[in-house]
């Protein structure tokens, strides 16, 4: 599997984000309201990242040398997937809630528009440690090249 590229997230974070914000212009435009957004997609998105971490670190420890519990290789591979798909869930939703915010800064004078704009500020940095969590749980699952009996680095 190859390391989740930070260019690759970026354009997922602008082409989300764009999306996000016309739809929403667009819905209003034509007489709709936004959806509402809720704090129990802070705790949820949270608790995600919180869960990332804690699935990748007993394979921190084992990489970086605590052998006292084995781990599957399997689970690692799992570890390692799970990561990468928390780095592009959390560029995407980044992406969904700055459209969100974006849309809101120009009302952000109306008390229940700034009470959204906080809200979506508020899942945008929890959706930011999602992301941050996938990457750094990922480099956490590399494993470091072992040598061989020549003495030299092995190539894979």
């Amino acid at each position: 599997m190859r390391p989740t590229r930070g260019g690759v997230l970026v354009a997922v974070v602008v082409v989300v984000a764009a999306v996000t914000w016309s739809g929403l212009r667009i819905w209003t435009a034509r007489g709709g309201t936004e959806p509402e957004l809720l704090w129990r997609t802070v705790l949820t998105i949270g608790l995600l990242a919180v869960a990332v971490f804690g699935l990748g670190w007993p394979v921190r420890q084992w990489v970086r040398g605590d052998k006292s519990r084995r781990i599957d290789a399997l689970r690692a591979a799992r570890t390692a997937a799970l990561a990468k798909s928390a780095s592009y869930a959390g560029a995407l939703l980044i992406g969904f809630f700055a459209g969100y915010v974006v849309h809101f800064v120009p009302t952000a004078d109306i008390a229940a528009r700034r009470s959204q704009l906080v809200l979506g500020v508020a899942d945008l940095v929890v959706s930011a440690l999602l992301l941050a969590a996938g990457l750094i749980v990922e480099r956490w699952c590399r494993v470091p090249p072992e040598d061989d009996d020549r003495g030299t680095l092995a190539r894979s």
